[in-house]
């Protein structure tokens, strides 16, 4: 058989696969049966299931007065990058989106550090010169910061991406049994083949599938929810040696991508109410003093990836610790920053920007070089 009779035949077969497959990826994105899904985040006030990262923040959540953006986000609406616009991506946790903890109940400061951050740049350098996107989403961990730049981020051309991770990554593992583990596989050519897959709504739905499965043999929300609530010893959601690895796989996307990325560590609250501090023992099953030594590990495993990577680290730790304020944290709250505390970062950020000449301040242009002299 020749070679042109092999790929007439090869044509006949893959046509229709091609076409069967358009039809199943137009079919998923009209009717959004990618985005729902069931697992024990379903029904939740603040998370709802998502097929790809376990869970996304409910779409009709309210932060003070506020609606989310249509991709999920408490940010602007993604749109292309205007010229001579400077885009910062804001990427992390809770800590980044503006959660606050009052014992068992959650608050919000009303300017998380990223929308701070662009307020200072515009009343400084001017309007409409720099954008900061907050993509922060409580309860994310490292892993799932890389796999929102790998999916949902792609696209946006940022010119800086600040990654603050780490409470997440140490706190105790909330893998549901069976549903597989926070971990980007080793292998280069099936990363390479989902990057792909990330890219259409056939691989959620697939995903999405894997969920009704496991509803469908009895792994119901609620049977998910006890699960994890009776795990007895700690081990983190995401060991050390996978912290680096997805560290430096934020920083090789966001390179590869034309953005700098820098590094934040995470501060926390050294005099936190009794009773904050055995809330967060008690739902980790360490004792206080045990959590805070390994949360020093997940920050210096940050430092640590900035020197060998050549990447700035900002490192939050140390400023709060210059700036003893009893007003960075209220004293419910061991891991979030209070409104003082986020304007805290936000000019540690900018004094950053400023340095490294990417912000320069009105104040600090001569005169005859004045926008419109």
């Amino acid at each position: 058989m020749s070679l042109r009779s092999v790929a007439a035949h090869l044509a006949l077969v893959l046509a229709p696969l091609a076409i069967l497959l358009g039809l199943a990826e137009a079919s998923v994105r009209y009717t959004h049966a990618d985005e729902s899904c069931p697992n024990r985040f379903t029904g939740h006030p603040i998370w709802a299931c998502d097929p790809i990262l376990q869970f996304k923040l409910a779409p009709e959540l309210d932060v003070l007065g506020q609606k989310l953006s249509r991709d999920g986000f408490r940010t602007h609406e993604f749109a292309p990058k205007r010229p001579g616009v400077y885009r910062i991506l804001a990427l992390g946790d809770s800590c980044t989106f503006g959660q606050l903890q009052r014992g068992e109940l959650y608050g919000y400061v009303r300017n998380p550090y990223p929308l701070a951050l662009e307020k200072l740049l515009a009343d400084r350098i001017g309007p409409g010169r720099f954008e900061v996107l907050n993509v922060g989403i409580p309860g994310y961990n490292s892993y799932q910061g890389l796999m929102l730049l790998r999916g949902k981020l792609r696209g946006l051309e940022p010119d800086l991406i600040t990654v603050r991770f780490g409470w997440n990554d140490l706190f105790l593992s909330e893998a549901p049994p069976g549903q597989g583990p926070y971990r980007e596989s080793d292998r280069a050519w099936f990363v390479a083949l989902e990057d792909l897959a990330l890219r259409t709504a056939l691989y959620p739905f697939v995903r999405r599938l894997g969920f009704e499965l496991s509803a469908w043999r009895g792994q119901s929300p609620d049977r998910l929810r006890q699960a994890f609530a009776r795990q007895s010893n700690w081990s983190p959601t995401i060991p050390l040696a996978d912290y680096d690895h997805n560290l430096r796989r934020i920083v090789e996307i966001g390179r590869a991508r034309g953005a700098q990325v820098w590094l934040l560590t995470a501060p926390y609250n050294t005099k936190p109410s009794e009773k904050a501090r055995n809330f967060v023992a008690y739902n980790n099953k360490l004792r206080f003093d045990e959590l805070m030594a390994e949360h020093a590990r997940y920050n210096e495993a940050a430092r640590a990836v900035g020197r060998e990577l050549g990447v700035p680290v900002i490192d939050m730790d140390a400023i709060y610790r210059d700036n003893p304020d009893v007003r960075l944290f209220i004293e419910s709250d061991v891991l979030h920053p209070s409104q003082w505390g986020h304007h805290l970062e936000a000019d540690a950020l900018y004094r950053a920007l400023v340095a490294r000449g990417i912000a320069t301040p009105k104040s600090a242009i001569a005169p005859g070089n004045q926008p419109g002299s």
